[in-house]
């Protein structure tokens, strides 16, 4: 079976503490400090397999930290040789869990400009593998060394492969690839309303700037809310999903990689489109009720499927 190849530049050394109560301008313990490989790219990798779908990933990774990471994605089952090597250490982002106001607080580092020999040889190695994958799911927004154009060889060469595209992108760099036709672009509304410079505030504003990204390209588009309700566009019509309720709201980082993952996950194993909707929802949901980002409970994942709801919608 071909690999699923997850490119997204800027993996992270993903530390995680918890907190009682996390006060500002105060000495705080943590209670519990847990560390994993994250970044979205390698969130949405690590859901892949434990969904039992081999993954491949693609990135930059240096130092003391991107050996950690490695050893990480190796403990997971990721295939992380296609990482790029660079001298630059990979970047550590922080999770601050504060369990007496229910708030989940991200610390982010930018990602180092892995300089221009790291950048030649992942353009090389990414567009080859690309090119013999099973589906590219390309995640996140571009660090500043990156352009605008940068994910578009990619999906470019992907096309001409004939393997299907799955980008959780926005802004110019999600717009400037719909011309290639990817399969499905997903986005939160937030996300939707920076890539459209406009607010969307209803359903009828959400569905109506979807096709708007279906007239620039995309073939599907995904739009989600969080717990609220998430919305399918195609050219054969919209749908409403309604996500399925939650026991408890532990950590929501990594939630829309987990949905992207159900996502290629289904669709690499043959599901239509509403059902690979369906599974992506209940990936993002069972992540919440997870410490580790991307850390799926496949039985939970099973058990929300089924309380996932869908209606066709006419706006």
């Amino acid at each position: 079976m071909k690999s699923v190849l997850c490119l997204g530049l800027t993996p992270t050394l993903q530390r995680t503490l918890v907190f009682d109560r996390l006060e500002m301008d105060e000495v705080n313990r943590a209670r519990q400090v847990v560390e994993s490989a994250g970044g979205k790219a390698l969130n949405a990798a690590r859901a892949l397999v434990a969904l039992g779908t081999p993954t491949q990933v693609a990135g930059f990774n240096g130092g003391d930290t991107g050996r950690r990471v490695t050893a990480y994605l190796s403990a997971y089952g990721v295939d992380a040789r296609t990482l790029t090597t660079t001298k630059a250490p990979t970047r550590i982002c922080t999770t601050l869990i504060d369990r007496a106001g229910g708030t989940v607080t991200e610390l982010v580092e930018e990602a180092p400009a892995p300089g221009v020999a790291a950048l030649r040889r992942f353009m090389r190695d990414t567009l080859r593998r690309t090119a013999e994958a099973a589906m590219l799911v390309i995640c996140g927004t571009l660090p500043p060394y990156a352009d605008d154009t940068f994910y578009v060889p990619f999906v470019r060469a992907a096309t001409e492969a004939g393997v299907p595209v799955v980008i959780d992108s926005h802004r110019q760099a999600l717009v400037n690839v719909l011309a290639e036709r990817p399969l499905l672009a997903k986005l939160n509304v937030r996300e939707l309303e920076t890539t459209l410079g406009e607010q969307l505030a209803s359903e009828q504003q959400i569905v109506r700037g979807m096709r708007e990204m279906l007239a620039r390209g995309a073939r599907h588009v995904f739009v989600t809310q969080g717990g609220k309700a998430a919305y399918l566009v195609t050219s054969r019509g919209a749908w409403r999903f309604t996500p399925p309720e939650i026991k408890q709201r532990v950590n929501p980082i990594g939630s829309g990689d987990s949905a992207t993952a159900g996502i290629a996950h289904a669709l690499v194993t043959g599901k239509p489109m509403t059902r690979a909707v369906a599974l992506g929802l209940a990936c993002g949901s069972a992540n919440v009720e997870s410490l580790t980002p991307a850390d799926l409970d496949v039985k939970r994942v099973a058990e929300l499927v089924r309380k996932v709801a869908q209606v066709r919608i006419v706006h």
